[in-house]
């Protein structure tokens, strides 16, 4: 089949946790025999093979707007030239009116409920909650990353929708390299904090419950995409405005907080491979890519008790209450104490399986044949209705 996904910024691991899902995704389904356009900021590029392009495509609006935009634009040139239209996150779901309209199928994989999540406003909480709701009534399959969601549009809407997990495979973990010489930072000696710095991710929580611990460990914070000022709201989708980003260096403390920017590729799993203790006081996930990433490569994981955690974590890891942050300081100070706690679950980690980025492809896979399928049956229906 052909594939146009639309919603992302791109294909490559350094964007979003959406476009990390793609990068995975996109050459296991060409893989499978599809063909997969995305459609991408202009400024992207992506070697995905020969079944596998990013399309450059236009946007303007800034961060309210820049989806929306380059999605709206995608879908006028994707309309008709392919089997399926994949669209991801709630926002560009709105378009599914016009995709049943014509005829054309569609999907929408709702990666989290972005009405939640306190970066945005009031007119546009409330215009993703529209985007919803419009979804629900008019895409030909929908899929979600957690349990929680798929009950949530099932209850809400009565609209069926598909669990789908995002994906992990198992990492070998690096040596210190120079990034933590860099930084002045030594291995199984901090607290690695990496997500997107905006206020539902916690990270405020972590500095106020880190700032007073007794311990001589660092609290290391990767995130931060570039150099931002008081003055301008970082515009790229998913990333912290420049007030947020400010508060949260201006509230740790410099002998102790460690920011160190935006990592991926060796850089990044350097930080992952020595981190003593990997922290997600997150308030709303979808299924976070980050906490995948951490136990993956076998690091135990701290994470506030949301349903989405606990769905990854399960057994195999530490909880906190969300929003307690003295909680979060007692269960830092006690995992701090004990490394025979941490040691014990690095064990247990090196056994546990994670969702497997090859069956997450077959799943998609399904997907996008019961959807045409849907199509095929009705056409066959249809031919055998006698005719007044």
């Amino acid at each position: 089949m052909k594939i146009a996904m639309i919603g992302s910024r791109g294909l490559g691991s350094s964007y979003g946790g959406i476009e990390r899902v793609l990068t995975e995704l996109c050459p296991r389904l060409a893989d499978l025999g599809h063909t997969v356009d995305v459609f991408s900021r202009q400024d992207i590029s992506f070697n995905g093979g020969p079944r596998v392009r990013a399309i450059p495509t236009p946007s303007f609006g800034g961060k309210y707007l820049e989806t929306i935009t380059r999605s709206s634009f995608a879908l006028a040139r994707a309309m008709g030239r392919y089997d399926i239209i994949h669209f991801h996150a709630v926002g560009p779901g709105v378009l599914t009116p016009l995709t049943r309209l014509f005829g054309q199928k569609s999907i929408v994989t709702v990666h989290g409920l972005d009405h939640e999540r306190d970066k945005w406003n009031l007119a546009a909480r409330m215009s993703l909650r529209f985007a919803e709701s419009v979804l629900a009534h008019n895409a030909d399959q929908i899929s979600v990353v957690s349990e929680s969601m798929r009950r949530y549009f099932n209850e809400r809407y009565d609209a069926p929708a598909v669990f789908i997990p995002n994906g992990s495979s198992p990492k070998q973990r690096v040596a210190p390299g120079p990034l933590l010489e860099k930084f002045g930072l030594s291995p199984n000696r901090y607290v690695f904090f990496a997500s997107r710095l905006t206020p539902e991710k916690g990270c405020h929580d972590l500095i106020e419950a880190f700032n007073t611990l007794d311990t001589d460990m660092k609290l290391v914070i990767a995130g931060e995409r570039r150099k931002v000022n008081k003055t301008r709201d970082v515009s790229a989708r998913g990333e912290g405005s420049a007030e947020y980003i400010d508060s949260l260096r201006a509230q740790a403390n410099p002998d102790r907080v460690v920011f160190v920017g935006h990592r991926t590729g060796d850089e990044l799993a350097e930080l992952f491979s020595n981190a003593y203790l990997f922290v997600l006081p997150s308030y709303l996930e979808g299924m976070s890519m980050a906490l995948l990433e951490a136990m993956s490569y076998g690091v135990p994981a701290l994470v506030s008790n949301i349903a989405e955690n606990s769905a990854v974590v399960g057994e195999h890891g530490f909880y906190f209450e969300k929003k307690d942050v003295a909680g979060l300081r007692l269960e830092l100070k006690r995992l701090i104490s004990n490394p025979q706690l941490i040691e014990r679950m690095t064990d247990i980690l090196a056994t546990f399986a994670l969702p497997d980025w090859d069956a997450v492809a077959r799943s998609y896979d399904k997907l996008y044949h019961r959807a045409v399928q849907q199509e095929e049956e009705f056409v066959s229906i249809a031919s055998q209705t006698p005719q007044s």
